[in-house]
C-alpha cells in the first residue's frame, strides 16, 4: 500500500504512516501538504497521512482548508508524542554549536533550552525536522546542529546533544489518515463534520444541542472563517461515542439547524503514543 505523508525518513510524519499501517507501508515523500493531497488524489497513492494538530500549537489550518477541497475521507488517527533532541555530528559538543536547525514549531517550543544553554545561537527554519538533521549530517560541520528526532540521529548518523529539550514535555501531534473512499468501520466511535449556522440568535446553540440531546461527547469545536463571506464561518467538530451509536440519525438531527454539512470521517477513535 502506497502512502502520501510530508517530510523525509525519519521525520514525525514517516513514523506517524508506519505506526498506522505497519510494515504494509510504502511511503510517497512530499515536500508540502498540497502535494500529499494530489497524490491521493492523482491516485499515485492509495491513502495519506497528514498532521493536523498539535497540543501545544493547536490546528494545522493549511490541511483544514484542503480536507474542505478535496472529497477525502478520514479512516484513521494517532496521537504521536513529540520528542524533541538537539542533534550534532560525531565528536560535537554543546559548546560548539554556533547554528540550529529545525521546523519552525520545533525551534519554538525548544526556546526555553535554546535561551538558557545557546542564546547566541543563529536559528534557521527548516520544513522538516529530519531534513535538518539530514543536512547537518551531510555538511559534517561541528558548528551546526538541529533539533529532530531520536530516530534522525540514529538514521543519519548523529549524536544526540541533548535530549528532550522540549519546553513543556506533553507535547501530542495528531495525525490523520486519508482515503478516497468512505470505509466502513465497525469499530468506528469517532466523527468529525464540518457545518456552517444561519445568521440568526442561537442557531450555534441549537445546533450544539444536537450533540447533547444524543449524548455523545464534543472532543473538538473549532470555528474557521468561510473566504469570501466575511464575518461568516465554518465549525468543525469531532464527536466520541459508543460503537453502535446511530451517527446517520445524529447528522440528520443536524440538518435541522445547519446547512452545508459534510461527514470528513467516522473512523476509531487513535491511540497515543510515546515518542
Amino acid at each position: 500500500m502506497k502512502i502520501a505523508t510530508q517530510g523525509i525518513e525519519a521525520s514525525f510524519h514517516s513514523m506517524a504512516v508506519r505506526r498506522i499501517f505497519k510494515s504494509d507501508a510504502e511511503i510517497l515523500f512530499c515536500t508540502t501538504f498540497k502535494e500529499v493531497f494530489e497524490k491521493l488524489n492523482s491516485h499515485a497513492a492509495d491513502r495519506a497521512v497528514v498532521a493536523i494538530e498539535n497540543s501545544l500549537y493547536g490546528t494545522i489550518h493549511d490541511v483544514h482548508e484542503l480536507l474542505l477541497t478535496h472529497p477525502f475521507t478520514i479512516c484513521g488517527e494517532i496521537y504521536e508524542e513529540i520528542g524533541l533532541h538537539l542533534l550534532g555530528v560525531k565528536d560535537s559538543t554543546i559548546a560548539d554549536i554556533k547554528h540550529v536547525y529545525s521546523q519552525a514549531p520545533a525551534l519554538g517550543e525548544a526556546s526555553v533550552f535554546l535561551e538558557e544553554k545557546l542564546h547566541t545561537v543563529e536559528k534557521h527554519e527548516y520544513a522538516d525536522t529530519a531534513l535538518a538533521a539530514r543536512d547537518v549530517a551531510q555538511w559534517g560541520d561541528k558548528s551546526k546542529a538541529a533539533i529532530a528526532s531520536r530516530a534522525a540521529a540514529e538514521l543519519y548518523g548523529l549524536s544526540v546533544l541533548h535530549e528532550n529539550i522540549e519546553t513543556h514535555h506533553e507535547n501530542f501531534t495528531r495525525f490523520i489518515a486519508l482515503s478516497r473512499e468512505d470505509i466502513p468501520q465497525a469499530s468506528a466511535n469517532k466523527t468529525s463534520v464540518v457545518f456552517q449556522t444561519p445568521d440568526i440568535p442561537g442557531a450555534l446553540h441549537k445546533a450544539l444541542g444536537v450533540f447533547a440531546d444524543a449524548g455523545v461527547n464534543l472532543s473538538k469545536l473549532e470555528s474557521r472563517p468561510i473566504i469570501g463571506k466575511a464575518w461568516r464561518y465554518r465549525y468543525f467538530v469531532d464527536f466520541n461515542y459508543e460503537p453502535g451509536t446511530n451517527t446517520v440519525e445524529i447528522i440528520e438531527q443536524l440538518k435541522n439547524h445547519a446547512t452545508d454539512i459534510r461527514v470528513l470521517g467516522n473512523y476509531p477513535r487513535g491511540a497515543y503514543l510515546a515518542a
